[in-house]
């Protein structure tokens, strides 16, 4: 074998240009989970939801430490486990970064990272077919980003309000080219606008070598170490995935690559692969009777993750929402002809239609606190191409358990969450020589009063937006902060929306208390993430 790899989204990406430049390499994928290929649980979008399920067996779940940040509770992040990755299971909502991220990488001694010299292979994945002729969007990559043919009219509701409600933020064709950060947007996809299929890295770049029989992909099986000697990495050791092959033998197993071992596990998989193979922080190594190999610190620490909340609400009687088919297989096979002959319909869907990147108007910043602020001037302030946070809608909710007795009722919802928050976690290992073991997980969410004061703001905001859309029908109680029953704030059920022009909502210190809590409770790991603690 001349190449090793794992299988997430990454890797797929990396073995399948490297078959394409040279098909006589010998190439190895060994992924924990199973394969993806045709399976409608990936390819149909809509189906998103059944892959974070608490039942799932395409994603794992991370369980992290008890927090008092959390209020006492243990989040829970999955991530993906087929072929492919999180790009198999996630939401399928396309998301770019800014440019100065990129310059920022660069800045910290990354020479070749900036974003002009990464702008020609950030182009080079995707075929963008929402707008053409746009100088940083690529129009011949293997990705297919789409907009939706199933139109629901809950993103242009959404617009709507934004064009009259929020003057101080602009609607735009697209704010996904690196340097609007402070818009809204109709939503784009990782979808086929053709056949109506999930676009993951699995089924564009590497399935399609798969009668090349130098490639060989290895499923169910779990990387232990990376073998080094001399200071090289020679090959990797593995066992058998304790979850996709419940019972298997736990053999160990050598193989050795000739040319190049490539580390691609994501967030929990990486620093824990490195750190068995004797590469991190001493202490970390030492704890497990790990040989230190090289010395470095920084593995398995600056976890960064978006946090975000969805509260709920009513919709009208006649709004047309994903609830059906995420609940009803009658419903999802009455969709099938459609999709199948057309590539459209609610299969095609995944009840994203429309976005608002957030930056912060001096009058929200002088509103909530110190904390804000500081972030502001240090991080933001001089970065116009960053937001602080976004808020997606979503036609439907599949439903959290608290919220049962809202079943029978057409529901909506809107994620809000943090793009560059300032808790940081870590992940480590608990064992040097199970890799089945559970990793030592603390994201450290909320432990930074700067992102709660902007989970809070990011909520009454959200709030105020879908109040005044016409399909809203009230709050569903269960999925909001707890406001007293006297409050401004309290949450309601009602006939139809606010006029555009009504006063926004008061918040007393106590229902901002309520809120506070509301995020500290509820607050989970976006976009991927979020509906994984739902009940379907």
């Amino acid at each position: 074998m001349e190449i090793s790899e794992l299988g997430g989204t990454t890797a797929c990406v990396v073995a399948g240009r490297l078959a394409a430049a040279d098909p006589s390499l010998k190439i190895l994928i060994v992924e924990s989970g199973q394969h993806s290929r045709d399976l409608p649980c990936h390819v149909q979008p809509c189906r998103f939801i059944g892959n974070l399920a608490r039942d799932s067996t395409t994603v794992s779940f991370n369980v992290a430490k008890a927090s008092p940040h959390l209020n006492g509770r243990a989040a829970v992040v999955p991530c993906g486990r087929s072929l492919g990755g999180g790009s198999t299971v996630n939401f399928m909502f396309y998301a770019r970064g800014a440019a100065s991220d990129y310059d920022d990488w660069e800045r910290f001694s990354n020479k070749g990272w900036s974003f002009n010299e990464l702008l020609p292979l950030i182009k080079k994945i995707e075929t963008f077919t929402p707008i053409s002729d746009r100088p940083t969007h690529g129009y011949s990559g293997p990705i297919q980003i789409s907009a939706s043919r199933t139109d629901f009219g809950f993103g242009d509701q959404f617009l709507d309000v934004a064009r009259t409600y929020d003057r101080a933020r602009p609607v735009v064709d697209d704010i996904n080219d690196f340097k609007t950060a402070n818009a809204y947007s109709m939503a784009y996809r990782y979808v086929d606008p053709v056949t109506g299929k999930r676009c993951d890295a699995a089924s564009r770049y590497l399935y399609p070598h798969s009668n090349n029989p130098n490639i060989t992909i290895l499923v169910g099986k779990r990387v232990k170490r990376v073998i080094i000697e001399s200071g090289r990495a020679i090959g990797v050791e593995y066992t058998t995935d304790a979850i996709s092959c419940p019972g298997a033998s736990g053999e160990l197993v050598t193989v050795k690559a000739s040319k190049l071992v490539v580390v691609s596990a994501g967030a929990f998989g990486s620093p824990s692969i490195l750190e068995r193979s004797g590469i991190g922080s001493p202490s970390v190594l030492e704890k497990h009777d790990i040989r230190v190999l090289v010395d470095l610190p920084g593995v398995g620490e600056n976890y960064q993750d978006h946090l975000g909340t969805c509260p709920a609400f009513y919709a009208s009687s006649e709004t047309e929402t994903m609830d059906d088919v995420w609940s009803d297989p009658k419903a999802l096979a009455a969709q099938l002809k459609e999709w199948e002959e057309n590539g459209t319909g609610k299969i095609a869907h995944n009840a994203i239609e429309a976005a608002v990147k957030v930056r912060l108007t001096g009058e929200q910043l002088a509103s909530h606190g110190p904390a804000l602020r500081s972030r502001w001037e240090t991080f933001f302030q001089h970065s116009p191409d960053k937001p602080m946070g976004m808020i997606v809608p979503f036609s439907g909710f599949p439903l959290d358990p608290s919220c049962s007795g809202s079943l029978g009722r057409k529901l909506i919802c809107a994620i809000y969450y943090i793009m560059y928050p300032e808790s940081i976690g870590s992940v480590h290992i608990t064992s040097g020589e199970d890799a089945n073991l559970p990793v030592d997980f603390d994201p450290d969410y909320c432990s930074n009063p700067g992102d709660v004061a902007l989970l809070t703001l990011l909520y009454k905001m959200t709030r105020e937006l879908t109040r005044r859309m016409p399909m809203y029908r009230g709050d569903v109680l269960a999925c909001h902060p707890n406001f007293s029953q006297g409050s401004p704030a309290a949450c309601t059920e009602t006939n139809g929306p606010v006029p555009m022009d009504a006063p926004d909502i008061m918040y007393t210190a106590a229902d901002n208390e309520a809120i506070e809590k509301f995020n500290r409770d509820k607050g989970k790991s976006s976009l991927l993430d979020y509906y994984s603690v739902f009940y379907l």
